[in-house]
């Protein structure tokens, strides 16, 4: 866990060492064990750490290789170490030491620009190539590890936080309305682009290189989509998924203190839990062990007490609760003051205890069950590839199951209207549906203003996720969309600086590298299989989980933490006296008529809403003269 910095000037200037100190005190919070800082000329690198690893506490940075003429910066984890450092030994390469950022440096010695698709784990990095006079920099597959930079033709700036670069803008911080026009839609759909004009994010699973005074980032990763993944039997494929995740639980353990794992009562939770005791009944575990952490809710939709106990009763584990309700979150406007960003997403704050509570106790990594829900759940796309094959008896099967299976896992209901749009929309041709949108303007909410909408190609913006990879099937498609989601982008990045702002660091076992490429070369019938869906995960530790978990066909509701956040931040008086509507963003009618059916019960629009009150204290707070005022009398 790091925090990066640097400046580069790109006319050859010498870097300004104020400005890069200042950069590094910015993230001073994410790395309280060190402080690195080096230039050269035109360059500037610095570096926070914080030692999680036991590797780690030997590790100083910048580091350079033994020539002098490569230096590297890395926040990061390397998950494939064994792997790497065989592949690196065996084309001659000398490693100094046993560190993550040792293999990093050489792997890029040995590699050059195709080293990132070579290191499994979560990282980014900045390399600066004094030879080739480049600058080398890396994100991993999710970004998962942030990534924030600007260039304006003179300088190429970067950092870990977003918040870092706001100060360097030369006229002050801008929105970005187009990417506000996402967030005012509630789809974020812009990798690239933040709310801020002139500050971009590296996309996860791209390198960007500074060469010759050019800035240009090149995607790396992408799961193949010819590969597949065929048994003979539901074992075998239980057998090879159980390897992987042990081998991903595994080396997310390898920590200086014992990690704590977060055990909510879900299916990925209690599957992590489960591996992780398993591990360390066989004396496996990387590190001094692990400790279970849990979150209880008094309110009875989202109370998982019981599931929690069964788990913990298996393995005989000491869990350490935290009250929910104990969370006190600051208001949004607070929140905004502080990050200079968007606020937290309102169902963060109560984990925060969680944090708190293991970092009081020692501990500085969490293992969550991030991603099971994303890479092995299956995708109600496998209807329109069974229409496609004419299965149609096995559709209609499928269909039952999947409404029944839908409605018990909560959240709007659904019923036959969606399954027909699960049937044929995928089957619809691409251009097709380019035609559908540009004329109905289907992709543009009601509730956006349309001259707004149509001043930032709004209609343009929220259909560029209609693509996806070219997989067999359409619901692998929908699935490795989650590779390309600005949704996934922007989620990560909150994850990562809430839990670096209480001194920890998350790792995610079902967002390993390789268990992702295993899901996405599955059947589905191997994620989703009748009313059951994580089908393989539920298999291959079933005999890990009690009989309760392992079958459990629901999830924990916590919506109504968004509810909670409206009325504690007093949204009908905002909603009746809305900037973003003074300054032509929103039909200010439309959003008070979604927040009266709100009231009378319709839930369909909370997310939503909630997403244009947190724009709307983002705005007011961070701008707080008229955007639209400013502009116009910028045009004069």
């Amino acid at each position: 866990m790091s925090g990066l910095a640097g400046v580069y000037g790109l006319d050859d200037r010498p870097a300004d060492v104020w400005l890069l100190k200042r950069l590094i005190e910015a993230v001073a919070h994410r790395g309280p064990d060190g402080e690195g800082c080096w230039t050269d000329g035109p360059i500037g690198l610095g570096h926070r750490i914080s030692r999680t690893t036991p590797e780690s506490l030997a590790e100083k940075q910048p580091l350079f290789d033994e020539s002098g003429a490569l230096c590297l910066v890395l926040d990061g984890r390397v998950d494939n170490r064994a792997e790497l450092a065989a592949s690196l030994r065996a084309a001659g390469v000398h490693l100094r030491t046993d560190t993550d950022a040792e293999l990093v440096l050489q792997s890029y010695a040995l590699w050059g620009q195709g080293c990132a698709i070579r290191i499994v784990g979560d990282f980014a990095f900045a390399i600066w190539d004094r030879r080739r006079r480049r600058l080398f920099c890396a994100r991993d597959p999710l970004g998962i590890r942030p990534f924030y930079y600007r260039a304006d033709g003179q300088t190429f700036i970067w950092g870990s936080e977003l918040r870092q670069l706001l100060d360097t803008l030369p006229f002050g911080a801008e929105p970005n309305e187009g990417v506000m026009g996402e967030y005012l839609s509630s789809r974020l759909v812009d990798c690239s682009e933040t709310l801020y004009r002139g500050i971009l994010r590296l996309p996860p699973g791209h390198v960007l290189t500074v060469e010759d005074g050019r800035v240009y980032t090149t995607r790396y990763f992408d799961v193949d989509p010819r590969r597949e993944i065929r048994y003979r039997s539901d074992d075998e494929y239980a057998e090879h998924f159980r390897e992987i995740l042990r081998e991903a639980v595994h080396c997310r353990l390898r920590s200086v203190a014992p990690a704590a794992v977060f055990l909510s009562g879900g299916l990925d939770s209690s599957s992590i839990v489960g591996v992780a005791a398993r591990l360390a009944r066989e004396g496996r575990v990387p590190g001094p062990g692990f400790e279970a952490y849990s979150l209880d809710f008094a309110r009875a939709d989202a109370d998982e007490r019981g599931w929690v106990d069964d788990v913990a009763g298996v393995w005989e584990l000491a869990v350490r609760h935290v009250s929910a309700d104990d969370a006190d979150p600051p208001s949004l406007a607070e929140q905004v003051a502080d990050l200079r960003d968007f606020p937290d997403l309102p169902n963060t704050h109560p984990w925060g205890l969680l944090l708190a509570e293991a970092r009081r106790r020692g501990a500085r990594t969490a293992l969550w069950g991030y991603g099971g829900d994303e890479w092995l759940t299956g995708d109600t796309a496998h209807c329109a590839d069974l229409l496609r094959r004419l299965r149609l008896v096995a559709l209609a099967r499928q269909v039952r199951d999947d409404i029944r299976t839908l409605n018990m896992l909560g959240g709007p209901p659904v019923g036959l209207a969606d399954a027909i749009r699960w049937c044929v929309f995928p089957l619809v041709p691409r251009p097709a549906k380019r035609l559908v949108r540009r004329f109905r303007s289907r992709d543009v909410p009601d509730w956006i203003a349309p001259d707004f909408a149509r001043r930032v190609g709004l209609q343009e913006r929220l259909a560029g996720d209609v693509g996806a990879a070219r997989f067999p099937t359409f619901a692998q498609r929908a699935i490795s969309r989650q590779l390309q989601s600005g949704w996934s982008a922007a989620e990560y990045e909150m994850v990562d600086r809430f839990e670096r702002r209480r001194s920890m660091e998350s790792r995610f076992p079902f967002n390993d590298r390789r268990l992702i490429e295993f899901a996405l070369a599955l059947p589905e019938e191997q994620r989703w299989r009748g009313t059951q869906t994580k089908f393989i995960l539920r298999r291959a530790v079933g005999d890990l989980l009690p009989s309760s978990v392992a079958h459990r066909a629901t999830k924990g509701d916590f919506t109504y933490l968004y509810a909670a956040s409206l009325e504690r931040e007093g949204a009908e008086e905002t909603f009746s006296h809305l900037r973003l509507e003074a300054d032509g963003f929103v039909r200010g009618e439309r959003v008070r008529e979604m927040h009266r059916r709100l009231r009378g019960g319709d839930l369909g629009s909370l997310g939503t809403l909630w997403m244009i009150l947190a724009t709307e204290r983002w705005y007011r707070t961070m701008f707080s003269a008229s955007h639209a005022a400013l502009a116009h009398e910028e045009m004069r």
